[in-house]
């Protein structure tokens, strides 16, 4: 099974209106696609992850033609807004294609800055090929990365080096990442046999890599 990361970019800026209110609202961004599924009437129902003010979201919400029926749900620093969506023919030919094609978008979806959509398809990589050769016009596709499918955290763990996994393996499981914590670089440097000082440097460079994977 393989995987394919990709950018999909629509040339006006927005697949679906809602989305473009959402970046005319003051305060708002679009953060993640949590689920969204084609119904067989037609509509789409959908769960977005945004940032801002709850009050904006509902006011911007009143004028989106194409939304039926929403639910706003407030989670601490992020707000869920679920969504039942009149489509519109670039949505309708997106979500086609996990059908057409016998593929697994795997959710959630994130947003780029331009609008696009940052994706993750698992499948048969010439399936995949295909379905992204027929994404609708009006979105430019720019494939990414390709390669064997893994769970979110082995896809994370896999952009570190055997080493870099190796020291920071040993670390968790010696304490260091405890609260207190239980040893220090020394005490990690002593068994996995390198200076103290390379143990740190090994340790930030994976804090890095992770953390810019997850939140970059």
């Amino acid at each position: 099974m393989r995987y394919v990361e990709g950018l999909l970019t629509p040339e006006r800026g927005w697949i679906h209106p809602i989305e473009r209110r959402i970046q005319q609202a003051p305060g708002i961004k679009n953060e993640r696609i949590l689920q969204m599924e084609l119904l067989d009437d037609g509509t789409v129902t959908t769960m977005y992850e945004l940032s801002g003010d709850r009050e904006v979201i509902e006011f911007a919400a009143e004028y989106v033609p194409e939304l039926i029926t929403y639910q706003v749900s407030p989670m601490q620093d992020r707000i869920i807004t679920y969504a039942h969506l009149e489509s519109n023919e670039m949505l309708t030919g997106l979500l086609e294609l996990p059908h057409t094609y016998q593929i697994v978008p795997d959710f959630p979806i994130e947003f780029a800055s331009n609008g696009g959509i940052k994706l993750t398809i698992v499948g048969d990589e010439d399936q995949i090929r295909e379905a992204m050769d027929a994404v609708p016009d009006g979105i430019s596709v720019e494939l990414q990365k390709l390669g064997d499918y893994a769970p979110e955290n082995e896809r994370l763990l896999s952009r570190l080096t055997d080493r870099q996994r190796e020291v920071a393996e040993i670390a968790v499981d010696m304490g260091y990442y405890d609260t207190p914590r239980q040893v220090t670089y020394d005490d990690i440097a002593e068994e996995v046999e390198v200076a103290p000082g390379t143990v740190g440097e090994i340790l930030r460079k994976v804090e890095s890599r992770l953390l810019n994977a997850l939140l970059g």
